[in-house]
Formats: C-alpha cells, sequence, structure tokens
C-alpha cells in the first residue's frame, strides 16, 4: 500500500518552510518516528517524523526546496495490513509542536491557502505597492520570488553582506546556493535595513563597579553550576529602563501594514547567538521577573542550546527588544541592525581597563562602549540617547539597580 507523506501543519501561522536536510533516501526502510527530514520555517528548524513504518519509494523535493503545508514529499510503501496513520493537527498540540511534531497527514489532502512567499517578499510587495494576487511566481510550486515583484519595476538591489560559508581556491568562480539559516538572515536583514530608518547612539560606560561586584559574585555561582557573564547585569539594566514610561516605545515594535505601534506590556529579550550555520536570536522571557542568578542561568542555558543546535521554538521569535555582543572582538563600536519589526538594539563591545580623568586625576578604569541603534520612525534622537544614558547610570552606580530583589 502507498501512503503518501505530506508536510504536516506545523502550526504558528506557518504555511511553508525549507528542507534543509533530507534524512532518507529512495530504497531506504523507515521505522515509524523515525526522522525522515528537518525542515525551517520562520521559527525554527523543526525535525519531521515518519507516521508509517516501511519503504521509501519516491521523493519529491531535494535541499533547498521550499514546501508547502500539505504537499506531498515522501512516498511510502507500507503493509497491506497497517493501522491507519491518525491525523493529529498539530497547530492544536502546542507542546508537540515545540518538538517534533506529529504529521497530520492525510492522503486526500490538498495543500490550500495564501499566496506562497517569503516574509521578504511580502514586505517587497507592500513598499512596490503590488498585490502577491495579481503575480505569476516562478518559485517552486508557484512561489513568488522577489524577482517576480521586480520585474517590470526596479532593478534588484546587490545582496545583503552577510558572511558566506567557505569557498576553495579552485575554480576562480563558484556558486553556493542560499539556503537554511542563511537564507533567513539575508532576508530578515533586508527588510530591516529596508524598512527602517537606522541611526545609531554610541557611548562609553564605566563597568568597574560592575566588573567588582561579578569577581566578588562569580565563586558562589559556580558552586551552583552557573557561569556568571556581564549580560546578566546588562539585562538588569535594560529591563529596568524599559520599565520607565518615557521609554516605552521602545519596548514595542511597528505594524506597518496596520500603521500601529504595538507597545509590549511584557520584557522578552533578544540575546543574537553566533552559532556554526549563523547569528540566531534566542529569547530570554520575561526578562524583568528574574533574578541576577536566573538571568544568568538563562544566559547559559541559551547560548549552550544555541551552539548544541538543541533549541525549541519557544526559545526563537517574539522579542521585544534585542541584545547583541561582539564579546572578546569588541572593537570600538559597531552599528547592530535592528531585528525587525523591534525599534532598537543594543550592541555591547569589551571590557578593558581605560585612563580616564576623575576628580581631576588620572586613574584607570573599566570601560566598555555601547552602540545602540534605534528606528527614527519613531524614536527620536533624544529619547534614544536618554535611553543609553538610562543604562549607563544603572551600570555605573549598581546599588540604584539592586535596591530590589527583582
Amino acid at each position: 500500500m502507498r501512503f503518501e507523506f505530506r508536510l504536516p501543519d506545523i502550526g504558528e501561522g506557518v504555511v511553508e518552510g525549507e528542507l534543509v536536510k533530507l534524512k532518507v533516501a529512495v530504497g531506504d526502510t523507515v521505522s515509524e518516528d523515525m526522522e525522515l527530514f528537518d525542515v525551517m520555517t520562520d521559527k525554527a528548524t523543526v525535525p519531521i517524523p515518519s507516521p508509517k513504518a516501511g519503504e521509501v519509494v519516491a521523493i519529491h523535493f531535494k535541499e533547498g526546496d521550499i514546501i508547502p503545508t500539505g504537499a506531498v514529499v515522501i512516498a511510502i510503501e507500507v503493509a497491506a495490513n497497517a493501522p491507519a496513520p491518525i491525523a493529529v493537527p498539530v497547530a492544536t498540540q502546542p507542546h508537540l509542536a515545540a518538538t517534533s511534531p506529529v504529521p497530520a497527514t492525510v492522503a486526500d489532502a490538498a495543500p490550500s491557502g495564501p499566496v506562497r512567499a517569503s516574509p521578504a517578499t511580502r514586505k517587497l510587495a507592500s513598499e512596490l505597492g503590488v498585490d502577491l494576487r495579481t503575480v505569476a511566481g516562478t518559485g517552486p510550486h508557484g512561489r513568488v520570488t522577489k524577482d517576480d515583484l521586480r520585474a517590470g519595476t526596479k532593478p534588484a538591489p546587490p545582496p545583503a553582506a552577510a558572511a558566506l560559508p567557505p569557498v576553495s581556491d579552485a575554480p576562480l568562480e563558484e556558486r553556493i546556493p542560499l539556503r537554511g539559516l542563511r537564507r533567513k538572515i539575508h532576508d530578515k536583514m533586508h527588510v530591516s535595513k529596508t524598512t527602517a530608518a537606522h541611526f545609531t547612539y554610541v557611548e562609553e560606560v564605566d563597568f568597574t563597579e560592575i566588573v567588582a561586584m561579578k569577581e566578588r559574585l562569580a565563586p558562589d555561582f559556580a558552586k551552583r553550576g552557573v557561569k556568571l557573564t556581564f549580560l546578566p547585569f546588562v539585562l538588569k539594566a535594560v529591563t529596568a529602563s524599559l520599565k520607565k514610561p518615557e521609554f516605552a516605545y521602545l519596548n514595542a515594535t511597528l505594524d506597518d501594514d496596520r500603521g500601529e505601534i504595538v507597545v509590549k506590556r511584557s520584557y522578552h529579550i533578544g540575546i543574537a547567538a553566533a552559532t556554526e550555520p549563523g547569528l540566531v536570536v534566542t529569547v530570554l522571557r520575561d526578562a524583568d521577573r528574574l533574578t541576577l542568578e536566573e538571568l544568568a542561568r538563562g544566559v547559559q542555558a541559551l547560548a549552550e542550546g544555541a551552539r548544541a543546535a538543541t533549541l525549541k521554538p519557544h526559545d526563537y521569535g517574539g522579542s521585544t527588544f534585542t541584545i547583541t555582543s561582539l564579546g572578546a572582538l569588541g572593537g570600538m563600536f559597531a552599528t547592530p541592525i535592528i531585528n525587525h519589526p523591534e525599534v532598537a538594539i543594543l550592541g555591547l563591545h569589551k571590557i578593558e581597563p581605560r585612563p580616564v580623568v576623575l576628580g581631576g586625576q588620572i586613574v584607570i578604569r573599566d570601560r566598555m562602549y555601547m552602540s545602540c541603534s534605534f528606528d527614527h520612525r519613531l524614536i527620536d534622537g533624544h529619547v534614544g540617547a536618554a535611553f543609553v544614558q538610562s543604562i549607563r547610570g544603572y551600570i555605573e552606580r549598581p546599588e540604584t539597580l539592586f535596591a530590589t530583589l527583582r
């Protein structure tokens, strides 16, 4: 009996995903719940298991293809007396969507839904005033691409600058498909840079008191299995500043389609993490409610999970403000790109001893440059500057930051 396995509904409004890794080939024998392939959505990379045991007799997509929800991906020849798969709509079971989804497999289902296009393509269509329903898609399975939209309007811009996979010395030119996480980064950075009106404010901040506090606390944290870094202190300062009424718009997103400012009452802080495939933004939820130790545990768990690729969809997406750190690479300052649709991002650099004038004397202090980029469409220059100065005030006078337990 031939069983046609369709891409299940992964939930959260996802209508398509990129096939980033095939784990079986035609002729392979698969068991029930064995992982068949990985699919990447805007939320995360999700392993898709087989609902039936049998032999793979056909694979209809290749790595790098965009698969619409409901499309037949793999055909499996199963025993005639095998029980029929149980249709389980993943979208109604959040606990399954966050791990390995149980497919909603019905052989007679037909793919349907909105026009197939990436978020970046939809954004470009809005900018160009083009109705996606009137555009003939030339991508896989009728997917509308940005080139389809630009045809007859304006030439395509040069590709966004981003680190690419290493290439060999020969031949003189090599073409590498833009796939997986790198494609997602490419699209999101393009949307951010062509949508938000970026401006960056840089300040030098004295971390001397925080350095001393960290040195005192780190041994006790280590005894409890927690590595204390400087980031939890910065998170404390950032959330305390975001909660001030005058900075409410900094913990917000812009809904350009509806012309609305969406002010957030929760403080879900995005933390950029470097991984082998590329930069990802993990999310520390309700950061304002966490103690210093809880923040340190959360930062550590997200960093380890990002490096090991074990994080779940809940660990990505839904951030309200993002922090990115260059760590030891430091540099003097940078101009970080906003994590769209947020309106601000804070860039951290290395802490190093520098000579400064204090009380008329030249002394050595531990200093860091902070770079904060804002969307000038919503955040005025003086508001952005005042926000950074608020963070600076908490860092340089930590007794004001830790006046309460949380």
